[in-house]
């Protein structure tokens, strides 16, 4: 359906001409309706670029409401790993070992790994995946820049099929 060409004088409502005199009526201004379909069309692509985001960064971590718990997690363990003295850690009974580093200890006892295999694991895991989703994030942020500085409609799309996801 196409839209109002037309408004009363007497209130403004946008009216089709036809059934009313034209003393009534006036043709709505060229560009009308520019203003609001730029709006609406810059809501609606940043929007998609958020969802394209989202489902990038799905495909590199875990959802779930604990995952992100259990990736802050390794990753305080794997620092916590990476600075402390060798000495130290090889001072530290089972116990300790376990209390200071669950996630590993855990994995290392079920797949027989040592503790420093299992960091090297989670550290290997996590620079991929911060690797990944910094270019998904660096890719949205500059996209979403385009698509706000373009200044019509076409520009607005042009800017959205322009994103190099890559």
């Amino acid at each position: 359906m196409t839209r109002p060409t037309h408004r009363l004088k007497s209130d403004g409502s946008l009216v089709y001409p036809d059934g009313y005199a034209a003393a009534e009526i006036e043709v709505l201004p060229s560009g009308y309706y520019d203003g609001h379909d730029l709006a609406a069309t810059e809501a609606t692509l940043l929007g998609h670029v958020d969802r394209k985001r989202e489902q990038l960064r799905a495909g590199v971590m875990t959802q779930g409401v604990g995952q992100s718990y259990a990736y802050s997690q390794k990753a305080g363990e794997v620092y916590d790993y990476r600075n402390v003295a060798g000495s130290l850690l090889a001072s530290l009974t089972a116990p300790q070992r376990n209390a200071r580093f669950p996630f590993a200890m855990a994995e290392a006892t079920v797949t027989g790994d040592s503790l420093a295999t299992v960091i090297a694991r989670f550290e290997a895991g996590m620079a991929t995946s911060r690797t990944k989703i910094a270019q998904v994030e660096a890719a949205a942020v500059a996209g979403k820049r385009a698509i706000r500085a373009a200044a019509t409609v076409s520009a607005k799309q042009a800017a959205f099929a322009a994103i190099n996801w890559n």
